[in-house]
């Protein structure tokens, strides 16, 4: 079964990947090898297979004037990299972007005497939008038999809703990107055919890329020291 996989790159980062040390994720290796496996459909008895011929990530730069760290834009940049070389041409990356604004809220804990604040906040744009509108083309041009969304985004509702709807015959997955104890949307779930509830420590331990890559230009990319 012909198969893309779709993965919101920030919900996966800091729902899963963030407090871990398995940052350098392989993630054709991870869906192929471990996420893709042992799937039963409904109605069936025997597992599923899957042929995944694209993963298509989601995510956006760093903005390294409002980044904690100032080496946050780099290591994201080399993860990039790693993930187009080491993928054998079938991992592509698609950008939104970071926009800073302003924004009020109330403190917490409370100041006596403030009951709003001023923060910069930096926000994510086109991401939700961006999967959204992917899968669906991708569903109205026929380009596989199986999309398997990786997100615990209930924003994406819509998206499975529809999808189900005017496609059928399209089988429909769901990876939520958490440990076994992690927050879910049960909101996705009612508009797939089925739910990988959560990621093992042992599966991101077995898809690290190799500390040094090779990218098309024969170029080295190396693992940052630091994470």
């Amino acid at each position: 079964m012909r198969t893309i996989v779709y993965v919101d790159g920030y919900n996966l980062f800091y729902s899963r990947l963030s407090k871990t040390p398995y940052k350098w994720l392989d993630l054709v290796c991870l869906f192929e090898q471990h996420l893709l496996k042992n799937i039963l459909l409904p109605g069936t008895t025997a597992p599923a297979c899957f042929n995944l011929v694209q993963v298509k990530y989601f995510t956006a730069p760093i903005l390294g004037k409002l980044a904690k760290d100032p080496k946050l834009p780099a290591r994201q940049a080399h993860y990039h990299r790693a993930l187009k070389a080491g993928s054998s041409g079938r991992l592509e990356i698609i950008n939104g972007f970071h926009l800073p604004g302003i924004t009020k809220g109330k403190p917490i804990p409370p100041i006596p005497g403030v009951n709003r604040l001023k923060v910069e906040v930096m926000e994510e744009k086109q991401t939700d939008v961006n999967i959204a509108l992917q899968m669906y083309r991708d569903a109205v041009r026929g380009q596989s038999e199986c999309a398997v969304l990786c997100s615990n985004d209930s924003d994406l509702e819509p998206a499975l809703r529809l999808l189900s709807k005017d496609f059928p015959e399209l089988v429909l997955g769901l990876v939520l990107p958490r440990n076994s104890n992690g927050r879910k949307s049960g909101r996705l779930e009612k508009h797939v055919h089925w739910t990988r509830q959560h990621i093992r420590e042992e599966e991101l331990a077995a898809c690290q890329f190799s500390d040094r890559l090779l990218d098309h230009r024969n170029r080295t990319v190396r693992r940052p020291e630091e994470w």
